[in-house]
């Protein structure tokens, strides 16, 4: 049986391979069970492989493994979708997406990767493997700003986007409930928060501040990002996104789901300087001999963004459903430091 992760590529699509590799097995819409994982597919645009590199840019652990199989395109030109999906037995966690500062630029072909590119996959989907499970990433930006003194953002709640970034997603959510409706594709959908701490450089994501404040002084380096310190985001760590979407993927029924086929997942409200002062902290307890300032050089455009998303949100359905949440700021940079470094001297 195999799997199909989109934007596969990428950070985060890499952790869901390695975490898929190691556990061995995934969905099997023909048996109603997992079973043994037979290939799994990393699906990108061209662009994020390295020429230059012996394995393509991938990691050597995924590159050597047998069951991996790397194809590149763009999902919008015609027949790609059905390229990918050559398994009538398939799943599928669908990561592919234009993120925030690229789709607040260029909102027309935003709207036909993020929009198009989903509708084509799952039409492809829904025509040669119609059983599929599919995994489709949102996020809180779709949610738009929490009012002071009004509650945490929940799956009930309206969703108001105040970005173009927000605005695709929320309809991609709506597609993925009509699919399910319509017993096109058993499709399920996670909202997810800001993801820290992502080692490497930087995107185009404007929420990638969230990492640059832990990342780069752990190793020294002073830092400035474009937002305020102390403006809020619900955030989790990638390890339990990693894990959120295995859960929903390979053990949440559809019956469990329902009409609401989005969950949010569970979340912290941090800011940068919660960030930055765990690091701080873990810094010192490690005995690091330097470690970078964090300031701002808040820019209004990408300021307006962030402020706009919703700094809280509520993920109790998600939990009683089997997803955790992170315990605090400090172990998501404990977490972060442990598998990316830095070591105590």
């Amino acid at each position: 049986m195999s799997l199909l992760v989109t934007g596969g590529l990428g950070f985060l699509g890499m952790q869901v391979a390695r975490h898929y590799l190691k556990r061995g097995t995934v969905w099997a819409p023909r048996y109603g069970r997992a079973v043994a994982l037979e290939r799994i597919t990393l699906f990108d645009v061209p662009g994020m492989l390295d020429p230059d590199d012996e394995a393509g840019g991938i990691p050597a652990d995924v590159a050597a493994d047998n069951r991996v199989r790397v194809m590149t395109g763009d999902l919008t030109d015609e027949g790609v979708a059905d390229e990918i999906v050559d398994d009538d037995s398939l799943s599928v966690i669908h990561l592919a997406s234009m993120v925030s500062g690229d789709t607040e630029a260029d909102h027309l072909r935003g709207w036909q990767v993020n929009v198009e590119g989903q509708r084509q996959l799952l039409e492809s989907l829904r025509t040669r493997a119609p059983a599929s499970r599919f995994v489709f990433t949102s996020s809180t930006a779709a949610l738009g700003p929490v009012l002071p003194g009004a509650a945490d953002a929940d799956d009930l709640t309206k969703l108001l986007p105040q970005n173009t970034y927000g605005f695709h997603k929320a309809v991609c959510e709506l597609m993925i409930n009509d699919y399910a409706r319509r017993g096109f594709v058993d499709a399920r959908c996670l909202r997810l928060p800001v993801i820290v701490v992502r080692p490497g450089k930087p995107n185009a994501a404007l929420t990638g501040a969230w990492s640059t404040v832990v990342r780069e002084p752990l190793a020294g380096i002073d830092c400035t990002i474009p937002v305020p310190m102390d403006v809020r985001l619900p955030c989790a760590s990638y390890q339990l996104v990693v894990r959120a979407m295995s859960t929903l993927l390979d053990e949440v029924a559809s019956e469990d789901l329902g009409a609401d086929r989005s969950l949010m997942l569970p979340s912290l409200s941090l800011s940068p300087a919660d960030l930055h002062a765990a690091a701080k902290q873990l810094a010192a307890e490690r005995g690091l001999a330097t470690f970078g300032t964090a300031s701002a050089r808040a820019q209004e455009v990408a300021t307006r963004i962030v402020s706009s998303m919703g700094e809280r949100s509520d993920g109790s359905r998600a939990m009683a459903l089997g997803i955790p949440r992170d315990e605090s700021a400090a172990e998501i940079v404990r977490m972060y430091a442990d598998e990316w470094g830095p070591a105590p001297p």
